[in-house]
């Protein structure tokens, strides 16, 4: 496919899932490889030859970007969003907002400085009134507005040339958290042993991967995985619950998660285990 070709795919696949489509949806509905992708710089460099505008897990948004998404969530509701709100009607999950100011609870006290900082007062005076009377209201709460009331640190400079990572971990396989699907299907294959699977095959369409999973000692049985970086994106990708057995993700927020599919949050699994290895060198 020529560079044209590929960039025209880009944009018909997009427009058939109303998204920005995934290195996944273009292997499975265009059969764009990613090593096509990396010719052309990489998938946000394509999406943005193609038109699109880059938006998702492992692409750096602009703090404008996230904060006026927020009000906009906000003036929909006619009150502060919840992250649950927030997810179900925003463009982007809670992860922009936990990694630049440490809380959710936090953004209405950040938007409320950034407008006055921008001179956007005027344009968002309901939601800066929202935000004002749930600051006055945590005040007569506790005294002192708690996780608002905390100073602001100012954040490191984004250098635009440079790869973004993840927390580091305390893994020896793998030194930062993934932020990207790629990255979970390499965290799972390297705590497979200690979950209990055993990997039978990995491949590019529906579900990812096929295992043996160790029910009891001595028994075992075949599971059908699908890898995501978020579980909701099992939904988003439209994927059909019945083919699969259970999501294998880094961060579970999907509420509406069918019962009958089991979903494997690695960072709480992993978490669980840190704090086992903790305690045994403590004792």
């Amino acid at each position: 496919m020529s560079k044209e070709e590929i960039l025209k795919a880009i944009r018909l696949c997009a427009k058939k899932l109303k998204r920005n489509p995934t290195r996944r949806d273009l292997r499975e509905m265009a059969g764009i490889s990613e090593e096509r992708l990396y010719k052309l710089g990489g998938l946000k460099t394509a999406l943005e030859e193609a038109g699109l505008r880059p938006l998702g897990s492992g692409f750096r948004q602009q703090e404008s970007t996230v904060l006026l998404d927020w009000a906009s969530v906000a003036r929909k509701l006619g009150k502060i969003p919840t992250v649950a709100e927030y997810e179900s009607r925003g463009r982007f999950s809670d992860m922009p907002f936990h990694s630049r100011y440490g809380s959710w609870m936090r953004v209405p006290e950040v938007f409320s400085r950034f407008a006055r900082e921008q001179k956007i007062q005027g344009k968002w005076k309901d939601v800066l009134k929202m935000t004002a009377a749930l600051t006055t209201r945590n005040g007569q709460a506790g005294g002192e507005s708690m996780p608002l009331a905390r100073p602001i640190t100012r954040r490191a400079r984004v250098l635009e040339d440079r790869a973004i990572y993840g927390p580091p971990l305390r893994l020896p396989e793998m030194a930062h958290a993934p932020i990207n699907e790629l990255g979970v299907i390499f965290a799972f294959g390297a705590m497979a042993r200690q979950l209990g699977f055993i990997v039978l095959r990995c491949q590019t369409g529906f579900p990812d991967c096929e295992a043996m999973r160790e029910v009891a000692q001595g028994q075992w049985q075949r599971v059908r995985i699908e890898f995501e970086f978020e579980s909701r994106n099992f939904f988003r990708h439209r994927h059909d619950p019945k083919g699969c057995d259970l999501i294998v993700c880094w961060r579970h927020n999907w509420n509406e998660c069918p019962e009958r599919l089991e979903v494997v949050e690695l960072r709480k699994v992993l978490g669980q285990r840190t704090r086992v290895t903790q305690v045994r060198i403590r004792d």
